[in-house]
C-alpha cells in the first residue's frame, strides 16, 4: 500500500511541537511493482503464463480475508495481524513466482517498513504494525502527524536505507550460495526501493526531498511517468494511478498556502540540515542502482 497522504501542518503550532492527530492518520509503505522477466535463458523465478490466470480469483480471495482482517483489528494483536498478512502475500507470489521467491521478496518488504518503524520509534512517533496487501505492497499507520518536514524525511529515509541493506545482505548470500532465486529477490529489491525513492509524495523518496524542496515533486511526476512507461504493466498502472490519488492533493495544498505560517514553518529546514539529506537522498540511490546492476549482472551474464 502507498504512503498515504501526509496532511500538512494545519494546526498552528509553533515547530517542534506536535499538532494533534487529524482524523485517519497517514501510513507509510511499499508500493513495489514487480519487477520485468528476465531476459531468456536466464533465471525466471516466475510460474508459467498460464499461472497468471489464477491471479484474478486469488487477489479477489485475499482481499475479501484481508478486508475481514481490518475489521477484527482491535481484537488482533498487532504481530498476529501483521503475520496473517505477510503469510497471505507470500501465498499468492507462491502462486505465481514460486514458494522460495515469493518468501525472500516478501521478507525483504518486511525489512523496508521495519527501517520506517524503527525510525519512528527513535524519533518518539507511534506508529501501528506492518500490513500487507499482495500487488500493492506494505504499509504502516503513523498514530500521530510528523512534527515538521525534517522529522517525516527521517522516517521517510529508515525505510529504503534498511531495503537497501536487506538487499546487499541477500545478494551476498546469494553470492556465497550460488542461488540464483535469491539473487533475483535481491534485484527486485533493489527496484522497488528505487521506485519508493521517486521524488513525489507519498512515496519515501518525496517525503526525502520535502525536507530540501518541494519543487522536486514535479521532477517526481516526471520520473514517475518514465518508471510505468519502463515497466508497462496493469500493476504498473494501478501503482501510478494510487501515488498520484495520493500526491495531487498534498502538491496542489502545499503550493497554494506555501506563503501560510502553518506551511512555512513545518517545511522550515536549516540550509545544512538540506545539504545533508540532498546527500544522504543521491548516495543512497547510488547504492541501490550499482546493487540493481550487480544483481542483473549475475542473472544476466553477458560473453
Amino acid at each position: 500500500m502507498p504512503d498515504f497522504e501526509v496532511l500538512p501542518p494545519g494546526s498552528g503550532l509553533p515547530r517542534g511541537q506536535r499538532p494533534p492527530d487529524a482524523g485517519n492518520p497517514p501510513a507509510y509503505g511499499n508500493p513495489p511493482g514487480m519487477p520485468p522477466g528476465p531476459a531468456p535463458g536466464s533465471f525466471d523465478p516466475r510460474q508459467p503464463p498460464g499461472a497468471k490466470q489464477q491471479r484474478k480469483g486469488i487477489a479477489g480471495a485475499v482481499m475479501v480475508a484481508l478486508v475481514a482482517l481490518a475489521k477484527f483489528k482491535f481484537f488482533l494483536f498487532p504481530a498476529l495481524k501483521t503475520g496473517i498478512s505477510m503469510f497471505l502475500m507470500i501465498w499468492v507470489y507462491s502462486m505465481l513466482y514460486g514458494w522460495p521467491f515469493a518468501a525472500g521478496f516478501v521478507i525483504l518488504i518486511f525489512v523496508h517498513e521495519m527501517g520506517h518503524v524503527i525510525a519512528a520509534k527513535l524519533l518518539g512517533m507511534p506508529v501501528s504494525a506492518p500490513l500487507f496487501i499482495p500487488f500493492v505492497g506494505a504499509a504502516i499507520f503513523m498514530k500521530e502527524n510528523p512534527r515538521d518536514a525534517w522529522s517525516e524525511a527521517l522516517m521517510a529515509y529508515g525505510g529504503p536505507l534498511a531495503g537497501a541493506t536487506g538487499g546487499w545482505a541477500c545478494y551476498a548470500l546469494a553470492l556465497e550460495t550460488n542461488a540464483p532465486w535469491l539473487m533475483a529477490v535481491a534485484s527486485a529489491t533493489f527496484v522497488i526501493n528505487l521506485f519508493n525513492m521517486i521524488p513525489i509524495p507519498p512515496l519515501d523518496g518525496g517525503r526525502i526531498c520535502a525536507a530540501v524542496s518541494t519543487w522536486f515533486w514535479f521532477l517526481g511526476l516526471i520520473l514517475l511517468g518514465v518508471a510505468v512507461y519502463y515497466f508497462h504493466g496493469g500493476a504498473s498502472i494501478i501503482i501510478m494511478i494510487l501515488v498520484l490519488f495520493y500526491a495531487l492533493p498534498r502538491i496542489k495544498q502545499t503550493f497554494l498556502q506555501r506563503s501560510s505560517p502553518e506551511m512555512q514553518a513545518y517545511y522550515s529546514t536549516h540550509l545544512v540540515d538540506r545539504f545533508t539529506m540532498a546527500m544522504f537522498y543521491l548516495g543512497l540511490i547510488a547504492i541501490l542502482l550499482y546493487g540493481y546492476w550487480r544483481a542483473n549482472a549475475y542473472l544476466h551474464p553477458t560473453y
